[in-house]
């Protein structure tokens, strides 16, 4: 079973993959990013959700709570941990931006 779904989700947008998105969606959509691609991890135990900033969006300081200007991206992607599915971990993968405060 494990490997039906492995093979169904590795292609960045497959049937399975984007029903996985699609779920996501609807669970835990996001004004602020898009869910892109949904795949196994190298260890075949995770499964890896890119995400991107929605275009147009500019991100809110943590600080104050107001829309700023992006200024810079962290270099690495994070990961964030999400509730598991079907007994199977899921992360966020996600790269930071910074956002210059003028308050």
């Amino acid at each position: 079973m494990m490997g039906v779904l492995q093979t169904a989700i590795t292609p960045p947008m497959g049937p399975l993959g984007m029903q996985l998105i699609t779920i996501l969606n609807c669970v835990e959509k996001s004004k602020s990013y898009v869910y892109e691609n949904a795949r196994f991890a190298e260890d075949g135990k995770t499964i890896e959700v890119e995400s991107r900033p929605r275009k147009g969006n500019r991100p809110v300081c943590s600080g104050c709570g107001r829309a700023g200007a992006t200024y810079d991206h962290q270099l690495k992607p994070r990961q964030f941990q999400f509730v598991p599915l079907w007994q199977i971990a899921v992360v966020f993968v996600y790269t930071m931006r910074r956002e210059g405060c003028h308050s």
